[in-house]
């Protein structure tokens, strides 16, 4: 028991020396910053566990008479484990919803379609009673 309570602490001290992360320590393979094609980029915070409405930095969207897919990259703090988003579109009398709960940060896409209404919602699950940053990377295509 000695000699793994040692090893362990040896493995841990030595990865914290040396800048590195545990073996068992999870990361994203998702790095928004390295791609340089996304045309509009958020800064910004929001409190945990709590629904926030303009996540994407904009209370309204109303679009024009084109189809449009918009790609995001989303970058999340390590602290939290997910940032549940959900796009509520309105179009031709109808409501629907595009939901995307994965945990960590992540890229996805959602497509509008021509005349539509759009809010985007969030919830930034993590630390009780905390606000964290994340950045909130976009590009639109006309599809």
């Amino acid at each position: 028991m000695k000699r793994t309570v040692s090893a362990l602490v040896a493995g841990v001290l030595g990865a914290t020396l040396l800048g590195t992360a545990p073996a068992s320590a999870a990361t994203s393979d998702v790095d928004c910053a390295a791609r340089d094609d996304y045309t509009w980029v958020r800064n910004s915070y929001v409190p945990t566990n709590v629904e926030r409405p303009a996540i994407d930095g904009r209370s309204y969207n109303i679009g024009g008479p084109y189809t449009y897919t918009y790609e995001i990259c989303l970058d999340i703090p390590d602290e939290a484990s997910k940032f549940a988003i959900e796009v509520r579109i309105y179009n031709n009398g109808a409501w629907s919803t595009f939901t995307d709960d994965r945990p960590g940060d992540k890229i996805f896409t959602y497509t509008l379609p021509p005349d539509s209404f759009w809010q985007v919602y969030g919830t930034l699950t993590g630390p009780a009673s905390t606000y964290l940053y994340y950045t909130w990377y976009e590009k639109r295509t006309l599809s």
